[in-house]
């Protein structure tokens, strides 16, 4: 990765994102605002939600994995299952390894303390995790004893570089009230910028927006289930991993350290990846690009499909791939809605047909049924794609993400906390368990 200063922060990754979408709302709310300057007084009580930047030197990030005793969930990530093991991603600080032999009762059993952790893949009793910008590959045969064995350096592109702080790594939101005259260059803003420093009108801001697998003791080997979030993904020999830009493929022929093969550029704002048989499909915020993988050490691109813009994760069948379409700031659209696309044809690829939703986010697909994470969580009859039946809706709880097992078994992950469903008779769900945030 070229270091870029810190004056050039803004031309990457999440500040991009904000700039983008910003400019938007400024030109859609300044005639409006303007409008408020003609009257007696036009002092305005303004929220926002402050953004301001974390910094990290390699050597405060670049530390070994470390077992620690369970801890609650605070800010539940992404999901990986492994035979009877549950991997649940603590945003940017490690991962919650749970014993899920019996649904009913997970039995926390250790967190893995990985600062700077988002994504993870299993194969052969070796955990692939990125830790901010490295690719880190742990020897997890002993659960209580996770070794860090190989890293990656520089691997991800995140938020950029400044010489005298280290990476950009994140962003950390408080929110601000105070009154600002008409005189004041913020007033007409839904955003602005005070050095590195960002504000954004809170009303502006998707709240929830993501954001947006046993060996001696337990884990078999193989590779396990990831989410429809998910940056990483698995065929044949090869690790795949998505970054705002890139495709990169990694040789896992001899696990212990995964082999970096030629990056494939692909365009702006990559967000997922869901390998099926052969094919890998790359949500981004604009579209869906569907590679071939029959050589698994260099994919090429045979269909790409074009969409609405909105954060996009993205499944598939045999037939179909199923997209969801959500906005939000970050996410840089306005549209809520699940697009089916054909892919029978391939290279060939064409919408269906679009179904309107609330703020649909994670999915996935088994057998005829597609399970949807949208204002909690949605079952839908999908044997006519043209007509889904939705069959259920489960209300009371908040959805992020889901995987389906099978027909009869649902993992969801959301801001609430995590969660397990018998979807054995598709109209009425049953609560297995859940393990709660903590307050």
């Amino acid at each position: 990765m070229r270091p870029n200063r810190i004056n050039r922060i803004n031309s990457t990754s999440f500040a991009m994102k904000l700039k983008i979408t910003l400019f938007a709302l400024l030109a859609f709310t300044a005639a409006s605002l303007l409008s408020g300057c003609l009257r007696d007084s036009c002092d305005s009580t303004r929220t926002y939600v402050r953004f301001d930047p974390v910094y990290k030197t390699p050597a405060e990030f670049r530390v070994a994995v470390k077992a620690e005793a369970p801890r609650p969930l605070k800010n539940p990530g992404k999901m990986y299952l492994i035979g009877d093991y549950l991997l649940i991603n603590e945003i940017h600080e490690g991962i919650h390894v749970l014993d899920n032999s019996n649904p009913s009762d997970p039995k926390p059993v250790v967190f893995w303390n990985l600062p700077g952790n988002v994504d993870m893949a299993v194969r052969d009793h070796y955990l692939y995790a990125d830790q901010y910008v490295d690719l880190v590959s742990i020897d997890i045969s002993d659960l209580q004893n996770p070794t860090t064995v190989c890293r990656q350096e520089g691997v991800f592109q995140l938020h950029g570089f400044d010489p005298g702080r280290g990476f950009l790594v994140d962003y950390v939101q408080t929110s601000i009230t105070e009154e600002i005259p008409c005189g004041d260059s913020r007033w007409t803003s839904s955003w602005f910028q005070e050095g590195d420093v960002i504000f954004v009108n809170s009303g502006q801001l998707d709240a929830t927006a993501g954001g947006p697998r046993k060996t001696g003791n337990g884990l078999p080997a193989g590779t396990g289930i990831a989410g429809s979030y998910s940056r990483f993904g698995q065929y044949d020999q090869y690790l795949y991993c998505v970054d705002n830009f890139t495709l990169r493929p990694f040789s896992v022929a001899s696990p212990s350290c995964p082999v970096a093969g030629q990056e494939i550029p692909i365009g702006w704002n990559i967000e997922t990846i869901f390998p099926w048989k052969n094919k890998l499909f790359v949500g981004s915020q604009t579209g869906v690009f569907i590679f071939d993988a029959t050589n698994p050490a260099r994919p090429v691109q045979e269909a790409s499909f074009s969409h609405a813009t909105g954060c996009d994760p993205v499944v598939c069948d045999d037939a179909n791939a199923y997209v969801t379409i959500h906005d939000g700031t970050t996410c840089n659209g306005t549209f809520n809605q699940l697009d089916v696309i054909d892919i029978t044809a391939l290279p060939f690829a064409s919408l269906r047909i679009s179904y309107p939703m609330k703020k649909p986010k994670g999915l996935s697909v088994y057998g005829n049924y597609l399970y949807l994470c949208d204002d909690g969580l949605k079952i839908f009859d999908k044997t006519d794609p043209l007509k889904i039946k939705q069959l259920s809706h489960v209300s009371d709880i908040t959805t992020y993400d889901v995987i389906a097992l099978d027909d009869t078994h649902l993992l969801i992950v959301g801001e609430g906390g995590f969660y397990q469903y018998d979807v054995s008779d598709p109209a009425a769900p049953k609560k297995i368990s859940q393990i709660l945030v903590a307050p």
